[in-house]
């Protein structure tokens, strides 16, 4: 039997470990870091994105996950090891794009969809940068043009024969090719600033009037586009009506810049207009052009002082960079405040910083070891001595959750659920708040380990599903959803209900994996402990899930026109309510002791993770707007919860072959 439990674990950790790719370190010779200043400087500059605005650092952090997978990269440099975060990555995408090419940005799942255009990896899951990737395909075109040719034919393909025409390495691909696209729009959304126009001859520019061209000539650098800014309309007349090669090849550049400057960050606040969004210098420039601007000088003034931190970032650590930096940083941050907007910028980044849930997981996997610890020092003062740091160690890993849920609602300014993520840490922070109180009224000294348990399970959730999803969730909610007086009655109470549910199932799922090892010294003590305990929660889960679910309807009827609609949404929390209701009739009725309640918790814990994320991997009914890109750690639960009820039904075997003492 213990081979067996030890064959389990091993399988769910194999499962694990086979989804995090290996994090080697890459060589990067010619790489040199930002100082810290110039971090904490560009990670505050504010950004609009997502509906609203943000830090630097929120914007890059999520983009950096949609490349890697991850938040850091490690390379090494001059026999030095750096570590690169989403602020120094994404400034090296700006004003270094030569090094960003070297840093191994994207994480690839599976090779194989590589190797036809010439790329070869020692790994199937690997990280590579894009000269890796350029550096394949043959002599006629890289493996950076191949990929993304193909990548366009499929999606012509896809358009005209639809997706079941392709095959899964087919749509990878076509994943894939977006992502390099998507990461060379990103490393050249500046190239406006790097002075790459092609020179004219002056005397060709028909509709140039000469004495602004030379008074332009005699104050600002002909190579910088702000050069060329405030004659460019008149340049563009002009280049159509010649027929050289320099006035296409001043065209197709101008065209060029224009186009990827588009995607670069939205860090420019409109002139006037309360309702008007951020722009990026491209999106700003085009305006200029169709003289949607009414101040032409402030448009040059952001343009001549983005081409001059450019510039000084050819000395990335020097005192110039770090002046104009702050400098840009200062000015938007005013223009920002003029207009109400950015308030709570430096929050967010301290929100980041203070990295809450990363903390709360370190705490709880040390309250387990502890605990752990304390199983075998149970009496005397020794057993004291350990229960009580057990006990310290568990408090603070729950202020940490607990901290960060409450500034997550200062951020936002809405009740603590009100997504998918957020649903994640407000479980954790109930199941394990809801065990230490349970360990306060039984003293048992098991009930805190369980708890250690579930919130380390529950924060690795949430760090598997924020990487997998690689959206800030912290974005202006959908208009259906954006009532903060319904998210705080029905989306918690309903939330609260999941806890609830996942709690009973989580201590089933010990007591069944206990009960077949054989490693409870009083079985029956223990088992109507445990037996009670889930009952208890049970009848828990039932009252905040029927409440959460009458409040549901009549939030429907607020918002639909009617309470009840057999939505997929509504199905499940009404499924969570009858299976509750089973439990608790069929024990109250005697149909159902013992090791069959506790088989009953587990499968109700599939029918809680059902409701909480299956209805919305459906992506049908009105309450498809979830998003489960990075879900698929729930299946792991679903593997354990039905390797859990094969091991409950061995023991009720057992039980009734007599092979196992009954309880």
């Amino acid at each position: 039997m213990i081979l067996f439990l030890l064959g389990e674990f091993a399988l769910i950790g194999l499962g694990i470990r086979g989804a995090i790719p290996d994090s080697d370190i890459r060589e990067v010779d010619a790489y040199s870091p930002w100082n810290e200043e110039v971090i904490e400087i560009a990670s505050n500059i504010p950004v609009q994105d997502g509906g609203r605005i943000k830090p630097l650092l929120t914007y890059a952090r999520f983009k950096m996950m949609t490349f890697h997978g991850s938040l850091t990269m490690k390379v090494k440099s001059g026999g030095t090891v750096h570590k690169i975060g989403p602020v120094e990555w994404y400034l090296d995408c700006l004003f270094r794009p030569y090094l960003a090419d070297d840093l191994p940005i994207f994480r690839v799942d599976d090779a194989e969809i590589l190797r036809p255009f010439g790329i070869e990896t020692k790994k199937r899951r690997a990280r590579l940068s894009f000269n890796e990737i350029k550096a394949g395909g043959d002599a006629e075109r890289d493996g950076f043009a191949q990929l993304v040719n193909r990548g366009g034919e499929l999606l012509e393909k896809q358009k005209s024969d639809g997706a079941d025409a392709l095959s899964k390495n087919e749509k990878k691909t076509i994943d894939f090719a977006q992502l390099l696209l998507n990461y060379t729009a990103i490393r050249d959304s500046l190239d406006i600033l790097r002075g790459g126009l092609p020179s004219l001859d002056p005397t060709q520019l028909a509709y140039v009037d000469q004495e602004i061209y030379e008074l332009l000539n005699s104050r600002l650098d002909a190579a910088q586009f702000s050069f060329w800014l405030p004659i460019l309309t008149d340049t563009y007349n002009s280049t159509q009506r010649l027929d050289t090669v320099e006035a296409r090849e001043f065209e197709r550049e101008l065209n060029r810049q224009l186009t990827f400057a588009r995607f670069g960050p939205a860090w420019i606040p409109p002139q006037e207009g309360a309702d008007e969004e951020w722009q990026s210098i491209g999106t700003k420039v085009e305006k200029f052009l169709k003289g949607e601007l009414t101040n032409s000088v402030e448009i040059l003034q952001d343009m001549q002082a983005l081409e001059s931190l450019n510039e000084a970032a050819k000395r990335p650590n020097g005192e110039e960079f770090l002046t104009k930096l702050t400098e840009w940083k200062d000015g938007l941050t005013e223009r920002a405040e003029a207009r109400g907007e950015g308030a709570k910028i430096e929050s967010e980044v301290n929100y980041y910083n203070q990295n809450y849930f990363m903390y709360g997981l370190v705490f709880f996997v040390f309250a387990f070891l502890v605990s752990a610890v304390g199983w075998m020092v149970r009496d005397g003062r020794p057993g004291q001595v350990m229960t009580w740091l057990t006990a310290g160690i568990y408090a603070i890993g729950v202020v940490y959750v607990v901290g960060g849920i409450i500034h997550r609602y200062v951020i936002t300014g809405r009740p603590p659920v009100s997504n998918l993520y957020d649903t994640i840490p407000f479980i954790t922070a109930g199941a394990v708040i809801i065990l230490a109180i349970a360990e306060l009224l039984t003293r048992r000294k098991v009930l805190l380990s369980l708890g250690a348990a579930l919130g380390v399970a529950g924060l690795f959730f949430a760090f598997s599903f924020e990487l997998g999803d690689a959206k800030d969730n912290m974005d202006p909610l959908r208009a259906v959803l954006d009532s903060n007086y319904w998210l705080a009655t029905h989306v918690v109470t309903v939330t609260i209900g999941y806890c609830g549910g996942l709690v009973a199932c989580f201590l089933s799922i010990v007591y069944v994996h206990l009960a077949l090892a054989g490693v409870m010294n009083d079985p029956k003590s223990f088992h109507r402990f445990m037996t009670r305990a889930v009952y208890g929660i049970t009848c828990f889960t039932l009252l905040f899930a029927l409440v959460g679910t009458i409040l549901g309807g009549i939030w429907a009827n607020d918002s639909w026109g009617r309470f009840w609609g057999w939505d997929p949404k509504e199905n499940g929390a009404l499924l969570i309510v009858l299976w509750s209701l089973i439990i608790l009739h069929a024990r109250l009725a005697g149909w159902m002791k013992g090791i069959g309640l506790h088989v009953m918790s587990i499968l109700g814990g599939s029918v809680v993770v059902f409701s909480w994320w299956g209805v919305n991997m459906l992506g049908v009914g009105l309450h498809s707007y979830g998003f489960t890109e990075g879900a698929s750690t729930v299946y792991y639960f679903y593997y354990v919860t039905l390797v859990a009820t094969g091991v409950g039904i061995t023991n009720m075997i057992l039980e009734k072959t007599g092979f196992s003492r009954k309880a």
